[in-house]
């Protein structure tokens, strides 16, 4: 019983509630139109006018502010991207002086290659060690399976000498620098054909040794390699002749010595060559023995004929191989 009272009294307090709402509605449609309400409504509007204003006004200054915000945003991005662009024009400007003399250093090395009378093969030079403290080599991205070998001459895109390869493997080749004090090369003068022993210097010069007093060495005179071969054997320099090493800076002549010498400043660019030529066909060092006659001219110890001989008798035993001098190093004349 009280569940149901409790429900009745629920609804009619509702129907009360809707009642007295529908009353009132109805009496302020009939009154909406009287001019008494007109004048409420004018008093109330003009009332909230301000606070109509003010908040209008905060949306509006709360909007701005927020599309402010967007739009920072969008620029702050729009910045960075700008600056990354930029950052990369740089670097590519930076790198502009690079590529061109690469590009350069390369079409001089190409024209270089044919008008040198040899066969040769460029080679960029990767790794540059020109301190006083390890010897002066520099690293070739060229090896063995570039049919390179341990002993060819290395010019730079003038024909000046920079050195000879000291050793290599199947992808890259160690060339020890003309200017090392190791280096020795055997030098010509050009006009004067004056020879002396060529070695580097700590100063990264030059020194021209043991030329004869008498020669006219002047300042400004080009020195060749001399490319010179010992009379009488198959033996001659590992260097072609004729390659340009450098130019005479002094003369240094004592009057009471048989012997003078001269400082030369090299000429190939041994501190900033991009690009070097191997000479691969010229070939030099020790060669075989030179076949002799023998007191009767029929038969030299390498088992040539002489014409004039008459053939011996073909021998029954097998004769004993000749034995073979040891092997040699390669000289540096």
């Amino acid at each position: 019983m009280s569940t149901i009272t409790v429900a009745r009294r629920t609804i009619r307090r509702e129907w009360t509630i809707f009642g007295t709402l529908l009353v009132l509605s109805v009496g302020l449609m009939g009154v909406s139109g009287t001019s008494t309400a007109h004048d409420v409504e004018s008093g109330v509007n003009i009332a909230l006018s301000p606070i109509e204003t003010v908040i209008n006004n905060a949306a509006d200054t709360a909007g701005s502010y927020f599309t402010a915000i967007t739009q920072i945003d969008s620029l702050r991005t729009q910045n960075e991207k700008l600056r990354q662009a930029n950052l990369t024009l740089q670097e590519q400007l930076d790198r502009m002086p690079a590529i061109s003399k690469l590009s350069d250093d390369w079409t001089k090395i190409t024209e270089a290659q044919q008008s040198v009378p040899y066969q040769t093969t460029p080679a960029r030079v990767i790794v540059r060690d020109i301190s006083d403290v390890n010897p002066r080599t520099v690293i070739l991205d060229k090896g063995s399976s570039a049919g390179l070998t341990v002993g060819e001459v290395v010019i730079d895109a003038g024909g000046a000498l920079v050195g000879r390869i000291q050793s290599l493997d199947a992808s890259v080749s160690t060339v020890l620098l003309v200017n090392d004090p190791s280096a020795v090369v055997v030098g010509k003068e050009a006009k004067t054909g004056a020879t002396g022993t060529i070695r580097g210097q700590i100063s990264g010069q030059l020194q021209m040794q043991y030329v004869d007093v008498s020669a006219q060495l002047q300042k400004g005179d080009a020195v060749v390699t001399a490319g010179e071969t010992l009379p009488g054997t198959n033996d001659r320099s590992p260097y072609p002749p004729g390659l340009l090493i450098g130019d005479i800076l002094e003369v240094n002549k004592d009057p009471n010595a048989v012997v003078q010498s001269a400082d030369i400043l090299p000429a190939a660019h041994l501190s900033n060559a991009t690009f070097v030529l191997v000479i691969m066909d010229y070939e030099g060092g020790f060669g075989p023995p030179l076949p002799s006659a023998g007191p009767s001219g029929s038969i030299s110890p390498s088992g040539s004929l002489n014409p004039s001989a008459k053939p011996t008798a073909k021998p029954t035993a097998k004769p004993a191989p000749t034995p073979q001098p040891p092997p040699q190093p390669v000289p540096s004349y």
